[in-house]
């Protein structure tokens, strides 16, 4: 999740277990006969009760690999990036963060991709000694680029510049920009005058055909870069810090829009043409990940620090349901992420509780369809791949301890 330094962006949520579950009109809503099976637990738990970063999960030398970024301000010797097997969970290796490095942040969100075209997977994640590593298969730091100050979002692996090789898209805690090419040079930076939480979006997003970097930050603007870093657009989010940035072309209209969460609960809503469309308000926190199209039951999901989930309309913000998962007023709450846990062909929205809940709800409605818990808490947003290739995906959580949990879509 996207903690910050003031508003620490995670601390608690209430139980969900045995909550009461309301629709749009307030209703009781059907849990429906399905359930999520927690298919193995990893042996990582640490000192720790502050993990908020989000795992990956991908094909890595041939196998399917879960990796985790662990962190600890209480076991200076805990910190670490490690890799498990996406079947069993079994820890096949593991980079420990040196002990003066291990702190809350010591390893950010993780990404996999192959970075420099040379046919091979690998991992990048950036740490508190202020670095970006890729590294190799079995666990070797192939290569390492600067940061200005420890790293906090995702790498983005995209061919931004348009040449031969894709670059590396990193932006650290201190709000540089950087293009970094694969042979370990800086195509362009840009440094901007706030911290940025919310990891950068690459795509073209405005449908020219053309790659664009947008970046939102603390200060409350959001830029889109051109291939070659100059400025595409700037928008003025009214100096709200941004701490989440779903994206998505929820219209079908070529276009991608933004949609921003605040900690103090607004939701603002951003053509990728870099018009402002709407601005709404939800409790204290939002948090926005899952974009869906609004035409197949879909939009903007945002979640928020009194328990709940809500659709918004693409196109207006309105509230088309909300759904309470946790039965009290909470501090925070992770996003929901949208991905086929049941094979169907359609997406459903998956979210974990700070409470260690992991729910699946019906984009459409807002029905809780499944529910797990265990008595752990969460931070971050859970990661969806197929990772044994029944066409469904699989949930992967990682708790405030450091541990992760697989969990599995039953009929």
């Amino acid at each position: 999740m996207r903690a910050v330094t003031v508003v620490a962006v995670a601390v608690v949520l209430a139980s969900l277990a045995g909550a009461v579950l309301l629709g749009a009109t307030g209703a009781l809503v059907d849990q429906g006969g399905s359930d999520l099976s927690t298919t193995w637990t990893s042996d990582s738990a640490i000192p720790s009760d502050n993990n908020h970063h989000e795992v990956a999960v991908g094909t890595v030398g041939g196998e399917a690999r879960v990796f985790v970024p662990v962190s600890s301000t209480r076991a200076v010797d805990a910190c670490a990036l490690a890799a498990f097997d996406a079947d069993d969970g079994g820890e096949a290796w593991r980079d420990s963060v040196p002990s003066a490095n291990c702190t809350v942040h010591a390893v950010a969100d993780v990404a996999v991709a192959d970075y420099d075209r040379d046919d091979t997977t690998e991992v990048l994640a950036t740490t508190t000694e202020q670095v970006v590593r890729a590294y190799a298969p079995g666990g070797d730091v192939e290569r390492e680029w600067n940061l200005s100050a420890y790293g906090y979002t995702k790498p983005v692996v995209a061919n931004v510049t348009g040449d031969a090789a894709p670059e590396v898209v990193v932006v650290d805690s201190r709000g540089l920009v950087q293009v970094l090419d694969a042979d370990g040079g800086v195509a362009w930076r840009d440094d901007r005058d706030g911290y940025v939480w919310g990891s950068p979006v690459v795509d073209d997003v405005d449908g020219d055909g053309a790659v664009e970097v947008v970046v939102a930050d603390s200060t409350g603007a959001m830029t889109a870069y051109t291939a070659t870093g100059g400025v595409d657009w700037n928008v003025s989010l009214d100096g709200e810090a941004v701490t989440w940035l779903g994206h998505g072309d929820a219209d079908a209209d070529g276009v991608i829009e933004f949609y921003a969460g605040t900690p103090t609960g607004f939701v603002f809503a951003v053509d990728g043409t870099g018009e402002r469309a709407w601005t709404t308000t939800r409790s204290d926190l939002t948090a926005t990940n899952a974009v869906l199209r609004d035409d197949a039951g879909g939009g903007a999901f945002v979640a928020s620090d009194d328990g709940t989930v809500a659709r918004l309309d693409a196109e207006s913000g309105d509230v088309v349901w909300e759904t309470t998962v946790a039965s009290d007023a909470v501090q925070m709450m992770p996003p929901p992420v949208a991905g086929d846990v049941d094979g169907d062909g359609d997406s459903e929205l998956v979210v974990a509780a700070h409470d260690g809940t992991v729910a699946v709800l019906d984009p459409a409605t807002g029905r809780t369809i499944a529910t797990v818990t265990h008595d752990d808490r969460v931070f971050a947003a859970p990661v969806l791949a197929d990772v044994d290739g029944d066409d469904r995906v699989e949930a992967f959580v990682i708790y405030a301890d450091g541990t992760v949990r697989r969990f599995d879509y039953d009929d």
